[in-house]
């Protein structure tokens, strides 16, 4: 029989990863400063770089925020001429987002310089601390996705 942990050590793991997350945030904002980039600003390009461009609601959706927080991110980057509000074939109201020349150059910048964090980061890890991360993460993942979808769709139905 496998030996479990109690709610207090998932509690603690919880905890664990805010605190990591929200220093991250701290290390990311300064490491950006001079560039003027959040943490939100820099998730929203992230995004735009995986899918070239996307509207307000389908970013929204990605990271589970409001389509308001977005819109003012959003917004943002586009005073700074990171991203280029165009039409969208698809629905009128809804533009696409994408990121301009500069904001993708602006983006392979940030990341160089991440990269130099997390080599100092990776220098206290170990192979087996990873996996062992991985595998924790992964089944926390699962079974929050789950309780999602049973929240979201409390009858068993599909709504689609």
């Amino acid at each position: 029989m496998k030996a479990r942990v109690n709610e207090r050590e998932v509690e603690l793991i919880i905890a664990g990863i805010r605190a990591c997350f929200g220093r991250l945030r701290a290390v990311g904002d300064a490491l950006h400063r001079d560039l003027a980039i959040t943490a939100a600003m820099r998730a929203v390009m992230e995004t735009l770089v995986e899918r070239d461009a996307a509207t307000v609601p389908a970013i929204a959706r990605l990271k589970r925020v409001s389509r308001q927080n977005i819109q003012v991110i959003v917004d943002s980057l586009s005073a700074s001429q990171l991203v280029q509000l165009t039409d969208n074939p698809a629905h009128k109201r809804s533009p696409l987002v994408a990121l301009t020349s500069r904001g993708r150059s602006t983006f392979r910048e940030m990341r160089r310089r991440e990269r130099s964090v997390l080599k100092v980061i990776a220098e206290d890890l170990t192979p087996a601390a990873m996996e062992a991360t991985f595998k924790t993460l992964a089944t926390m993942q699962r079974r929050l996705e789950k309780m999602e979808t049973e929240q979201s769709n409390p009858d068993g139905e599909d709504n689609e």
